[in-house]
Order: structure tokens, then C-alpha cells, then sequence
């Protein structure tokens, strides 16, 4: 069995099993967060292309959502700014140019979570690889 790195001792096979088992949970937590960071992505681009248009809709009709799969039928009255969603249900009202710079500003931020988290499962991964292998787990703090 693996020595315990640090304390000397050897790893039972339950304590193996364990930590392989906490490592298959965070990489199965770190593959849905990635996921949920790919759907909210998804979104800013749908704003974005939607901020682009917006030239083209002034006074005509809509359905804007209002959460829970339902809608209300509205009119679009002006063209030159949006209502910008900052966290705990405010809002706050922008000028295009600004909201299309937050939606930039969002993608990075997002963009970078995504690529430490795919940074992290493959540190994951290895790890389990190298327990499948037999050697002992990196014990990493970063």
C-alpha cells in the first residue's frame, strides 16, 4: 500500500477507497460546474447577438420573459438603452455600448473560470490516474 505522505503510515485500502471516491466527486462537481459556466457563456452570446439587433426592433412588438416559462406581450419603446441585471434582483439601466462592454467584461471573467476549472479536473484526473497506478495522491495546496 501507498505510504501516507507526511505521517509515515501506510494507506489502508478503505482509506484508498475514500479518497478515490472524494476524487470522483470533485471531478464530477468540477464537470458541472463547467457546464452551468458553457450555459450562462451561452446566454451572453444570445444577449450580445440580441444587443446587435436591437436597432431593428424599435416599436414593434415582444414577449419578454418573466421567469418560470412565462410571458408577457410588450412593445419595445426605445432602442438605446437595456436594463442590466447586477446581482439580488436589481437592475440598472445602460446605455448599448455599455451593456455590450459588461457582456465582454462577463465572457472574459467566465472564459477564465472555465479554463481553471478544466485546469482542475485535469489535475483531478491525473490523480486518479496515478491512484489507479498505485502511487499515493499529490497532496497540493494551492
Amino acid at each position: 500500500m501507498a505510504d501516507n505522505k507526511g505521517s509515515g503510515r501506510k494507506l489502508t485500502r478503505e482509506e484508498l477507497a475514500y479518497v478515490q471516491q472524494v476524487y470522483q466527486n470533485q471531478y464530477v462537481m468540477t464537470g458541472n460546474a463547467i457546464n452551468a459556466a458553457l450555459g450562462e457563456l451561452q446566454e451572453l452570446s444570445s444577449a450580445g447577438k440580441a444587443l446587435e439587433e436591437i436597432g431593428m426592433v424599435s416599436g414593434k412588438a415582444s414577449l419578454s420573459g418573466i421567469g418560470g416559462d412565462f410571458y408577457l406581450k410588450s412593445k419595445i419603446e426605445t432602442n438605446t438603452k437595456v436594463l442590466v441585471g447586477i446581482g439580488a434582483g436589481f437592475l440598472v439601466e445602460k446605455e448599448i455600448d455599455a451593456a455590450r462592454e459588461t457582456i465582454k467584461a462577463r465572457v472574459d471573467a467566465k472564459n477564465e473560470m472555465v479554463n481553471k476549472l478544466v485546469k482542475s479536473r485535469k489535475e483531478i484526473e491525473a490523480a486518479m490516474l496515478g491512484m489507479q497506478s498505485g502511487s499515493e495522491p499529490n497532496q497540493s495546496s494551492e
